[in-house]
Formats: C-alpha cells, structure tokens, sequence
C-alpha cells in the first residue's frame, strides 16, 4: 500500500515569493576530499586533504583527530620518513614539516616562495628530497629539507603529479604532458621515458600516480581517454623506469574511473586505488607479479585518491573525496568506509511520506527518516558496503523499498534499521530509476538495462522481477507515474522526450506523441494530475502537457531554454504546481501550470541544483532537496486559500473480473478507524484487508483470491458513519 501523497494535500496554499518563509531543516557538511595518506608504523598514521586538513591516528586507524596547522591550505601529498619527521605540500606551494610527529607543524621558510602553483607531490631518501606540482617544475633537497631549489623545468601543461625515487640517484616522477620521466643523477637531470600502452588507442593519457617496487622494478597508474569513457591505465617497468609496458593485455581495463593511489604489502602484492569524477565508483586493482592483475568490483560512491598499506599487516586504508575513508583487512579484496551523518557530499534525489512519517534518499547511499517533530535520521542504505546514487523511495504496508543506481533495490522492514539486498549490479549501464507500487507485492520498475531503456514488473515484493521491455534506443526510462486511485493509467519519461503511456495498469506501453522541436531533450520527471492531465519536465526548460491521458503532449510557456528541469509535484484538490531544477530553480503556479512564480530559496552554495521538490500533506510543507544535501521547507501561509474537501470514495477495483489478484483504489475524507473486507453472496465476510486507523488520504491496496473460488464478491469500505460497497467478479 502507497500513499497517494502529492494528491492529496491539506495544505494551504502558497502566495508567492512575497510571503515565503524557507526553513532550513536539514544541512549536511560538504567535507573536502582527502588526498594523501601515510603510515610510517603500525599504530600510527596520517591523512591531509582539502581545506588544510591534517589528521593523526595513533591506534591504526580506528580513530583520527584533527592537527593544528600554521596554515589553512589543502594538502595533496603527505610523507614520513619516520614516526617524528614528515612532509606536507599543497595549494599555492605551501609546504609545512613536522620534527616531532604531529605535535607541531611548521610552516617552511620556502613555503609559497619557492612557487606559488600547487604542489602535487613530496618524496624523500634520508636528506634527498623532491617535490613538484602544477609549476610544471620539479624541486629538490639535499640537506633534509632545510633548502629547496629548483632542478627542472618541465615545460607547460607538465604538472607533476607523482615523484618516487628507489635511492638517492634513480628516481620516476607521473607527469602530465609528458607521461613518466625518470633521473639516475639523483633527480638533476631527467629523460623522458618509453611507455607502451598495449592494445589500447588512448587518444591521451596522463599518469596519476608512481611507485617503486626494487631496484629495477616500478608501477605507475592513470587514465587514459577514448571517446567517452576515461580508463584505468596500469604500466609497469623491469628496468628502472627507462621503459614502461602494459602487463596484461587480457586485462579488462575499461572502467570509467583513473588511477590514483598505489601501494604494496609486505609479501610483494601491489594494489591500486582510483575513482573517476563525481560519484563515478572507486576502482580497485590488484598484483601479486604485477604481470597478472584482478579487480575488485567497484561499490561505492565516491572516488578514491590515495592509499597506504599499515606496516606489518593484511590491512589497506584508502581516502578520498568528500571524507572518504576506507579500510580493507584482506589486502584490497573487500573494503568497510567510514558514514558519518555530519560527513560528505550527497544529494536529495527522492522523497515521500507516510502519515507524519517522511523518508528521503540520494546519493552515496544516503537514507534519510524523520517521524512528526523530530530531526532527521541520517544514515547508509547499504547492506553489504555498496552505496550507489538512490533515486526512489516507497513506503509498503511497513516495508521501505529503495531503488537507483546500479540496478540497486533494497527493502527493509524495520524503517531502515536493517536492509535486504534484491539487486545489484557493477555496471554504470543498468538502473532502477522509480518505481511505482499497486502494492505490496506487485509493483513496477523502470530505468536503464546495458545502456538501454528498461521497464520491470515484479508480483512478489521485488524478490523477482520480469522485464518487459527493453527498446535497443541508447537512452533511459528516468520516471513513472500513475493516476492517483486509478492504478491502470500511468506514464513514463525518459531520455529523448521518451514518453509512454498505458491504459492497462503496465502491461503495454505506447508512444506518446509531442510536439517539441529539440527530440534530444530528456524528460526527468513526469505527473498525472488524474487519468487525462499529465505534465513532464526535462531538459532545457522543458514542460510539456497532455490532456488525453499520455497520448499527445503539447509543450507550455517555460521561463528558461537553458536549466534542467529534474522534479515537479502537484495539488490535484486545487491546481497548484511546483517545479525544481538546477541552479537554485524552485517554482510555484497558481493556475494550473499556466504560469510559475520563482519561490527564490537560499541555498547554501550558490547556484545548486534542486534535484527534489516535494508536497508533504500532513505537515503542510513543500520540501525540496538540493544537491549539497540541504533540505528546506516552505510552510503554507496561513491567508491562502484552502483547498477542496477530500472526497469519501471507493473506486471499482482493477482489473475486474481477475484472476486472482486485483487492486482496490479508495479515498478517505478525514483520520479514523477504517475496515476493508470482501464478503460473498450470502453476506459472509470471506476475507478482511484493512481493518486499523488511517489518515485522511488517497489508497491503493492489493487483494489476493487465491484462496476463493469463481464467483461474484463484494467489497465494503467503512468508517464511523460511512460505507460504500461495491461488486467484483473473480474468473479463474
């Protein structure tokens, strides 16, 4: 059973920009990324990152605090020599040192003297030093880093971005423009180096990342570009860097994501850490000979920048962005991170409620629960360490199901305490987008399948699921939606003005007909106001409407041609609409989407995306979520105008006659006790569907005949002083 929400709010109506009064109700912190980690012993370890972040473990890992620094900058590259002596470089060539393991940090006298451009790297052999960055120069320390001097100048577009040397002589350096480079006079002098890429045509590439192995032996890691996607690159040199080959030309390296971190355990075996832009999965490589790799597979959200293997054991941390960090105890092969509610970048991309009771998710896996009064509840959607972007969210007689990227759908039964895994896939071409419930056992999927767009039924709660269709268009199913109370009528929008409709409840779709112009645009998200209005929204301002259920679309006055369109919601009871999008975009129509009124929220980073607008009927709010993780809410104005009465209705059950499940659509006017049973020809109550107290509300809820025989039923809605009843027919 669903709730109806959108359609039948209590709510007062908005008044326009004049009267609105945004409240902050939930702001989550967007944490710099980490770039760099080290652990010079067992028990002790250290991670830097943006916004001059310096952290210190003194147990291993379990627990980091926070370092006073001289100086606000982000760090790129930390590196100790030993428990007491350590480097740290970063933005605008600052360059801070600690002599006494953390307990102060100096700022050095060359510190954003020596260049103003960011530092990327810092390396070190007892006094020999090396650091360099995006001066497209490399600098060096003979004396322990008390002076600093300049030993080569790359030339433009040659950021360094990795420097590791095997001795004081014979020393690599990653180099953006110029691949790898490697030195034998102790970094003096520097020739470029051969690098063999194998069979794959990368129209570029950059090395990330270099580590040293031995004497002769090294490893370096990147990314390569192709048209599209921007593949882990893997090089490895037999000769002290003079020549560096692919390894494994069988090896699957077409990932989406770079090469970031390298490091080896005690016994040889080498693993990579990397992630891609935006939430784009972490990858995870891994070499026992450094010829023959595996991969573990990408769970989790956010990339991956560094890593460090803790002296002396099986375990690997990781850090990146957004405060990522995590921690593998079986060298790489499964990986725990770190969820703190106050950490990280994640966006509201879904919401809906029950009674008092409102859930939201979006991404890296964030689940969000808050009952009546009380705070949000923020916490990890993931049951077995994969957090991916969650796109929807249904509440089903006590079952929360969630579904997004990945082809990821998880249920739980006890409000997000605990989660069941159904589906999950590694692959960035298969999603469940939204869904829609008839109830709890039958419902309907859609997204993307191998790139594709897909469509799911299911008639056990998710356990299983049929695809039903799946059109060869390279585009994707990105909403559904049906007519509130009227489980037959729906649509579905999608990439390319892909809109569909059906008139029997899923199990065939047809085309819609439209009339813009620009085909390519993308419908994010489609509503039907009832079985004949439906509105969608979508690229480039996008708003188009049908008034035959689906059929024909007609596009309608829109105040932009440039900003994505991505949620809209409305009251049927009245006709007032919303709408969000990109860049701060919140509107409001009063007239039944002939015109929209900005609503001019303050959002905490400006220009952010408002990827959810939401109407919550019990409390009278219109929520929206943004993209940094902020969620606020409009309360209605009190001088509006109220909206109709809710009607007290009990609509003909669908499909009638069936065999044997059906779906029972009924519309309560007020809160109270509510009894739904089924009875036969001679009066006997045969089975009972409903029988506690309800809010006031639109209801779908399913009824299952299995156990009846052929034959004509009834079923009898009632209240207190209430009751309507009506005839179906079970046809086995």
């Amino acid at each position: 059973m669903r709730i109806i929400s959108c359609c039948i709010a209590l709510m007062l109506l908005l008044t326009g920009p004049a009267s609105a009064q945004w409240t902050v109700e939930y702001q989550r912190e967007k944490l710099d990324t980490y770039y760099g980690i080290a652990f010079p012993s067992a028990s002790v370890g250290y991670i830097v990152g943006g916004g001059g972040i310096i952290l210190k473990t003194t147990d291993g890992g379990s627990t980091w605090v926070d370092q006073t620094l001289p100086v606000p900058d982000s760090f790129f590259d930390v590196f100790f020599l030993d428990e007491n002596t350590g480097w740290a470089v970063g933005d605008n060539g600052a360059i801070v040192y600690t002599i006494n393991g953390g307990t102060n940090w100096i700022e050095h006298s060359q510190s954003k003297v020596l260049t103003t451009a960011d530092l990327n790297t810092v390396y070190f052999v007892d006094d020999y030093g090396w650091t360099g960055g995006d001066s497209e120069d490399i600098f060096r320390t003979t004396d322990g880093g008390t002076t600093w001097y300049l030993v080569e100048a790359l030339g433009s577009n040659s950021e360094v971005e990795g420097i590791s040397f095997v001795d004081t002589l014979v020393g690599y350096a990653a180099v953006d423009g110029d691949g790898i480079i490697y030195s034998t006079d102790g970094g003096l002098n520097w020739t470029a180096a051969s690098v063999n890429l194998g069979p794959y045509p990368y129209t570029r590439f950059d090395i990330e990342e270099i580590f040293t192995v031995d004497d002769t032996l090294a490893v370096a890691t990147g990314w390569g570009s192709l048209v599209g996607p921007q593949p882990t690159i893997i090089v490895v040199s037999t000769d002290a860097g003079q020549t560096w080959n692919c390894p494994d030309t069988t090896y699957s390296w077409n990932s989406y994501t770079y090469g970031h971190g390298i490091n080896m355990f005690d016994d040889g075996e080498v693993v990579i850490v990397g992630g891609g832009s935006g939430f784009a999965a972490p990858n995870i490589h891994s070499s026992i000979d450094l010829s023959t790799w595996s991969r573990v597979q990408e769970f989790y959200g956010d990339d991956l920048r560094d890593c460090a293997v803790i002296p002396g054991t099986n375990t690997i941390m990781a850090v990146g962005g957004n405060g990522t960090i995590g921690t593998s105890t079986d060298k790489g092969q499964t990986w725990s991170f770190n969820f703190d509610p106050d950490f990280g970048f994640a966006g509201i991309k879904g919401m809906m409620n029950v009674g008092t009771t409102t859930f939201a998710v979006g991404t890296n896996g964030l689940f969000m629960k808050k009952e009546a009064a009380d705070d949000w509840e923020v916490s990890l959607a993931a049951p077995l360490g994969f957090a991916p972007i969650l796109h929807d969210v249904w509440y089903l007689d006590g079952v929360i199901c969630v579904s997004g990227q990945y082809d990821y759908l998880i249920k739980s039964a006890d409000m997000g305490a605990t989660w069941t895994q159904l589906y999950h896939s590694a692959s960035l071409s298969d999603a469940m987008y939204k869904m829609h419930w008839f109830d709890a056992l039958n419902g309907l999927l859609v997204g993307e399948y191998a790139g594709d767009d897909a469509i799911y039924t299911t008639d056990d709660g998710g356990a299983t699921r049929t695809l039903i269709w799946h059109n060869v268009k390279s585009y994707q199913f990105n909403s559904v939606h049906f007519a509130p109370g009227q489980g037959k009528f729906g649509v579905i929008g999608g990439d390319d003005i892909g809109l569909y409709y059906t008139i029997d409840g899923g199990l065939t779709w047809n085309a819609g007909v439209h009339d813009v112009a620009t085909a390519t645009n993308d419908i994010e998200e489609v509503f039907m106001v009832n079985s004949k209005e439906v509105w969608a929204v979508g690229d480039n301002g996008t708003i188009v409407k049908s008034t035959d259920g689906g059929a024909n679309w007609f596009q309608q006055p829109s105040w932009t041609t440039t900003i994505e369109l991505m949620d809209l919601d409305f009251n049927p009871l009245n006709g007032h609409g919303w709408i969000s999008g990109n860049d701060q975009t919140a509107r409001h129509s009063k007239d039944g989407g002939a015109t929209w009124i900005d609503l001019s929220p303050t959002l905490g980073a400006v220009g952010d995306d408002i990827d959810c607008v939401y109407l919550q009927n019990e409390t009278h709010k219109l929520y929206i979520g943004t993209d940094h993780c902020m969620i606020q809410y409009w309360d209605s104005s009190p001088t509006g105008d109220m909206p109709k009465s809710l009607p007290f209705v009990l609509n003909q059950n669908y499909p009638n006659p069936f065999n044997p499940s059906t779906t029972i659509s009924f519309t309560l006017d007020r809160d109270g006790f509510v009894s739904l049973n089924v009875y036969d020809v001679a009066g006997r109550v045969v089975a009972t569907i409903l029988n506690k107290t309800m809010t006031a509300g639109s209801y779908d809820v399913g009824f299952n005949a299995k156990s009846l025989s052929s034959g004509v039923y009834f079923y009898k809605l009632k209240t207190a002083d209430q009751e309507m009843t009506r005839k179906m027919i079970l046809l086995r």
